[in-house]
């Protein structure tokens, strides 16, 4: 472990703020010294529930007095930018929730705003390390699989996630019709494209816009380096599923997310009929074995609710102590605004080409109580 200590701030007192908070007060060389909310009696009550000294409702005059090295931006995505580009200005790197920024251009400006004041950014794709796909990464780089030949991910929605905020309004997430593609899009999105490698292009379907206002169904086909993938977000389909499949040439891994449990079939050479059954018995027992090993985990609380933002919490405080890259870069996520910024201008705007990845769009709203 470092000797560095790490001054660590959150901006935001909603409920993923209080996530990050749990996962950051563990890492030993680090101490959550402030909270920052648009609405001071909030960031008042998050403090004082969650023992953390400090609690303002403007960022810079916590920066001025607290001097943070690290601060979690965990607000609405619309504030992400300013908010990022504040804390880096006043000496501190950042870890930004998915997605980066609701434009390319804000992500862009990120980046630069990092690479100018020598700080860096590392964005909340948290799914990339959950136990589950960490296992399937592990089994991808071993060359377990042979070569990628496709990738799909299935990203279900709840109805609704998470509560109203403060003020009594809609929840962000499903503020408008894509507001909930911007909230759990994401995480589809980035996983196929860590295991295609840069995306060159895409083709994008769906269907039109509910009467509830929300866009229900959206089919996406990812051309990456070699190999293709597909990507499904279904608010209509129910119970709501997050699958993620990855198709090798010497085998096919199959995870749910949510139970974080995974299957891995390859071919046998074996005779027809028990090579059949065979196909059934053996991901039924890899599936068992996943499920009581998973069971075991959060019984002896082992893995706690979002792991896999803990785990990139975790990773990002150690590259800083190392000097190393990110475990998610500024780059990544700009790649997934751009996507998903993509998506949207499919339904809503004027044909593109699909293939430059830069792309200027809204820049959203400047409230931000999470």
């Amino acid at each position: 472990m470092s000797d560095r200590q790490n001054r660590v701030a959150l901006v935001g007192a909603g409920r993923i703020a209080a996530v990050h908070h749990g996962y950051a007060k563990q890492i030993p060389n680090a101490e959550v010294v402030a909270v920052c909310d648009a609405d001071r009696d909030r960031a008042e009550d998050f403090a004082r529930e969650r023992g953390i000294p400090a609690f303002y409702d403007e960022l810079e005059e916590l920066l001025r007095k607290e001097r943070p090295n690290i601060v979690h931006i965990v607000t609405p995505p619309a504030t992400h930018a300013n908010l990022a580009v504040t804390a880096m200005e006043g000496g501190a790197n950042v870890l930004v929730e998915k997605p980066m920024a609701m434009t390319v251009d804000d992500c862009d400006r990120m980046i630069e705003t990092a690479e100018r004041y020598g700080r860096r950014i590392c964005v909340d794709h948290n799914r990339l390390f959950d136990p589950v796909v960490l296992k399937a990464r592990h089994l991808v780089e071993s060359g377990a699989l042979g070569e990628v030949v496709s990738v799909e991910a299935l990203q279900g929605v709840n109805p609704v996630e998470g509560g109203a905020p403060a003020d009594g309004g809609a929840h962000w997430s499903v503020a408008d019709p894509f507001a909930p593609l911007y909230n759990l899009g994401p995480h589809p999105l980035y996983l196929a494209a860590h295991f295609l490698g840069p995306i060159t292009g895409l083709q994008i379907a769906g269907q039109p816009i509910g009467e509830d206002g929300l866009l229900r169904e959206i089919r996406v086909i990812l051309e990456g380096r070699g190999a293709y993938g597909q990507v499904t977000f279904s608010m209509g389909a129910q119970p709501y599923l997050n699958h993620l499949n990855v198709f090798g040439t010497k085998g096919t891994l199959r995870a749910n997310l949510n139970t974080m449990a995974m299957t891995v079939e390859k071919v046998r050479k074996l005779p027809k009929m028990v090579a059949k059954l065979t196909a059934n018995l053996e991901p039924a027992a890899q599936l068992v074995s996943s499920t009581v090993e998973t069971v075991l985990a959060v019984a002896l609380r082992r893995m706690k609710t979002y792991p896999g933002i803990g785990q990139n919490i975790r990773r990002f405080y150690a590259s800083l102590d190392q000097g190393e890259a990110p475990p998610v870069d500024g780059p990544a996520g700009r790649e997934n605004v751009w996507l998903l910024r993509e998506i949207e201008e499919h339904f809503t705007g004027p044909e593109t080409s699909h293939k430059s990845p830069s792309r200027e769009g809204r820049s959203g709203d400047d409230s931000w109580t999470s």
